[in-house]
């Protein structure tokens, strides 16, 4: 019989030690914790970035939406508030305009009364009251009326402002929020100008011609991660392709009612 050799091998049942599991614990411990802060910095980028691509998109949305609607008026009734400035006037910087809301379609004149209507088809752009942070919200309502009784453009156009401001209206369309500048200014005449700032209109001055400019300027604001504040402008310029021929109407800062613009009598 051969004689066969056993090697006995101890097994060692000791476990860890307590500086190895200590050790063990603290090299988990940095890769998690720098697991956990890379994961919370690609969720912050995240986040900021699309704060930032949602103002853009929202931001020019709001102005196509506008420009399509604006090109398309032949009447307009514009009032103007204090609140943001619009930046590229500068002798109006003091006064500190931002649209309370704007008519933008076509009236439907009384035949007996040319200084009143009978219906309108078109929109209006309104202005929201602002709130603690200065933001407020622009809503837009689609209108197609015929009215009973003639009214004034103006008291017509002061009417469906206070209908949008209210929250039951289920026509009222919500186009943009967290904003805090909002300017529709339409530039029927051109003043002479000296130093290249707009002088006041005089009251000879209160005269259109066609096509009329009309500048849309929008300005967001809102809060990322960290409280970090993102900014968002844009502006452009468009025309009322149809005539007006007609009275337009507007009310500045300062002004104590709408004022009427006639167009403009060519030698």
């Amino acid at each position: 019989m051969n004689n066969k050799e056993f090697v006995n091998i101890k097994s060692d049942n000791r476990g860890l030690s307590l500086v190895e599991l200590i050790v063990a614990i603290s090299i988990g411990v940095i890769v998690s914790g720098t697991i956990a802060a890379l994961m919370i910095f690609a969720i912050r980028m995240y986040r900021n970035e699309s704060v930032n691509t949602s103002m853009q998109y929202e931001l020019q949305t709001s102005l196509n939406m506008m420009m399509d609607e604006i090109m398309g008026a032949q009447d307009l009734v514009v009032e103007q508030n204090s609140g943001a400035v619009i930046t590229d006037i500068a002798d109006e910087a003091s006064d500190k305009p931002y649209t309370r809301y704007a008519l933008f379609g076509k009236f439907a004149y009384d035949s007996a009364d040319h200084n009143k209507i009978k219906g309108f088809k078109g929109v209006i752009f309104v202005s929201s009251a602002p709130d603690a942070e200065g933001k407020f919200k622009i809503y837009m309502n689609r209108i197609n009326a015929t009215l009973a009784a003639a009214v004034t453009p103006t008291a017509y156009a002061a009417s469906c402002y206070n209908t949008v401001t209210t929250d039951v209206n289920p026509d009222q369309y919500l186009l943009a929020e967290n904003v805090i500048q909002f300017v529709i200014a339409p530039d029927p005449v051109i003043p002479p100008a000296t130093d290249g700032l707009r002088i006041k209109r005089t009251e000879a001055e209160k005269t259109y011609t066609n096509p009329i400019p009309v500048k849309v300027e929008i300005r967001f604001e809102r809060t990322g991660w960290g409280d970090k504040k993102y900014e968002k402008h844009v502006d452009d310029t468009t025309y009322l392709r149809n005539k007006v021929v007609e009275k337009i109407y507007l009310k500045e800062p300062g002004d104590s009612g709408f004022v009427s613009y006639e167009l403009l009598k060519k030698d």
